[in-house]
């Protein structure tokens, strides 16, 4: 019986672990150029998916960033840099294997970077996970028609779950659609936001060192310690490890892997980007937001009444646009879209969002308690996918399959070295 060759040894692990054993989507790609429309529209779908309720409100960024004082810029270039790396290489996972369902994609993926056990536990806590964050959206919303409209919390929160649960009847491909022209939006109106207010007060932000006073009430990501890399790093994993799913969707539907590698850097660039300059909006205001719950409407405000409407309408686009999507996650790992099940766990999860949003608890107080404990279980993640890429290049450097397996590769060419020496 003769021995396996390594890119057989390769196929043969394939078949019953991986894409390996399948045609390669590139080979067919080489031919196909990428669309620039398609790259905006990824990249609209990479910020909208993850803008959220606590971003275009303002709450995250001051939490995760503007807590720490002037220190806040170097935790948003450390998350500049992961998010643009870690998207591409999540989105182009999906590339690689766009001939999966989204179930087994996504479950897969978290197989694949974090292995057998820890990947197992992701691909089951991370939908629990995104219905907790559906939870912050829906109260957010609340809160923001609360403060700009007097609306009562719990009506704002009510519309919302049911915009969400109605959008998820028609399925993942028109939630793409939808939230891709809404991220770009959403980018447009922060930047201008955020450029103006500093411009209304670029003295504040000279004055930030004495406002140690204020920082140090402020709730912040790290529970008062003054962490400020730890809340970049956080920001990314929390965020990263509830995307997964998504990215990994949005890259199968790419039809050469420059759509889905661009789009993925240039979302990351805008999202980080736009929050940079709201944070320094933030820090040249410090006085007068640090205890809002919706601090980027008061910095609307200055400008004009008339456009806080707006941008409280943008604010709900938002949280429209990351609830959508992570409430379809979610539905779909416990019962697939186009199942007899889907819509009765659809109803079951809207429920339970609804109920928890407007319990006692607050807004900011739902976002310090899910957000930063769920970014320690991220980091871990990210420290798996760091591992997996490093092999990938070890793998492609050998001239292998990037996904072969290091143990399996090398048993393949012991085989290879003894079927040539007998020969």
């Amino acid at each position: 019986m003769s021995e396996k060759t390594t890119n057989e040894a390769a196929v043969g692990y394939a078949a019953g672990q991986g894409s390996l054993g399948r045609s390669n989507p590139e080979q067919g790609a080489k031919s196909k150029s990428a669309s620039v429309l398609t790259i905006i529209k990824f990249a609209g779908a990479f910020v909208a998916f993850l803008i959220g309720s606590g971003y275009a409100t303002g709450q995250e960024i001051m939490q995760f960033f503007t807590a720490y004082g002037i220190w806040s810029m170097g935790g948003l270039l450390i998350a500049l840099i992961l998010f643009a790396w870690l998207g591409k290489v999540l989105m182009n996972y999906g590339y690689r294997h766009k001939d999966l369902g989204p179930d087994a994609m996504s479950d897969r993926a978290f197989r694949y970077y974090a292995g057998k056990y820890f990947g197992a536990f992701l691909a089951w806590f991370i939908p629990l996970f995104l219905v907790l964050v559906c939870i912050v959206m829906t109260s957010g919303a609340g809160a923001t028609l609360a403060q700009y409209f007097g609306i009562p919390a719990w009506a704002g929160s009510l519309a919302m779950c049911l915009i969400v649960f109605i959008t998820n009847i028609f399925g993942f491909h028109r939630i793409v659609d939808v939230i891709g022209v809404v991220g770009p939006i959403i980018i447009v109106f922060t930047l201008a936001i955020a450029g103006y207010a500093i411009a209304s007060n670029p003295q504040g932000l000279a004055n930030v060192g004495e406002q140690s006073s204020l920082f140090a009430e402020m709730a912040n990501a790290t529970n008062g310690a003054p962490l400020w890399a730890l809340g970049g790093l956080l920001y990314v994993a929390y965020n990263v490890a509830g995307s997964v799913p998504f990215f990994a969707q949005t890259g199968g539907t790419a039809r050469v892997p420059r759509e889905a590698k661009i789009g993925a850097v240039l979302g990351g660039i805008a999202f980080i980007g736009a929050a940079m300059l709201m944070n320094v909006a933030l820090l040249c205001h410090i006085e007068n937001v640090y205890m809002l719950d919706v601090p980027t409407l008061y910095l609307s405000d200055l400008i004009s009444p008339a456009l806080s409407v707006v941008f409280a309408v943008i604010v709900l686009c938002g949280i429209y646009s990351t609830a959508a999507p992570m409430m379809w996650t979610a539905v779909n790992r416990f019962a697939p879209e186009g199942t007899k099940r889907n819509k009765a766990v659809l109803v079951l999860f809207s429920a339970a969002v609804l109920v928890i949003a407007v319990s006692p608890l607050g807004y900011s107080q739902l976002m310090g308690i899910i957000y930063p404990y769920t970014g320690y279980i991220g980091i871990a993640f990210i420290a798996c996918v760091v591992v997996r890429q490093l092999i990938e290049l070890y793998n492609k450097k050998r001239g292998v399959d990037v996904e072969t397996p290091l143990l399996l590769k090398k048993d393949a060419e012991v085989s290879t070295s003894a079927e040539a020496t007998r020969g």
